[in-house]
């Protein structure tokens, strides 16, 4: 059994727009790319060492994901994109996967929390940039860049076949 993408939603956790915090789900990506990212290598060569160099795991380096959108200047989710670049805030961001349909919901401490019935990719990070791209014969598209902070937590929460 696959996952098809098509149904699989971005949510965050708006903690900008009014006084309590809010899941905003956004409006019409057309994909994600950049859960991952490399750990660092420490070296461990002697001087004495005359082959290859040694190595052992370092601290991850979480990447930027990025999110093709198409424009949809009327919806909150796209207005408020802006105002969360301006203001830096790491949130907390969920992927959730098609294999099911209820939202994330927030917790206690204002981060999304996985639904029960789906498989999510949970992580934190801040807006980095917004880019709009407009061209002849085609409708405003625009890239939401989110640089991570932290490791991707995966939820493995879907039905099984």
């Amino acid at each position: 059994m696959s996952v098809k993408t098509q149904g699989s939603e971005l949510f965050i956790a708006d903690t900008l727009s009014s006084s309590v915090a809010a899941v905003l789900k956004m409006a019409c990506p057309t994909g994600i790319t950049g859960l991952g990212g490399p750990a660092d290598q420490i070296d461990t060569t002697c001087l004495d060492n005359t082959e290859d160099r040694s190595f052992v795991r370092g601290l991850g380096n979480p990447g930027q994901v990025s999110v093709p959108f198409v424009l949809k200047p009327w919806e909150t989710s796209h207005q408020v994109l802006f105002d969360l670049k301006e203001a830096g805030d790491t949130l907390s961001m969920m992927i959730c996967l098609s294999d099911g349909s209820d939202p994330p919901t927030l917790d206690s401490n204002d981060a999304l929390a996985a639904p029960a019935d789906r498989t999510s990719f949970g992580f934190s990070g801040y807006i980095a940039d917004v880019n709009l791209d407009i061209a002849t014969n085609e409708v405003v598209r625009g890239t939401l860049t989110i640089q991570r902070s932290g490791a991707v937590t995966p939820y493995w929460n879907g039905p099984t076949p």
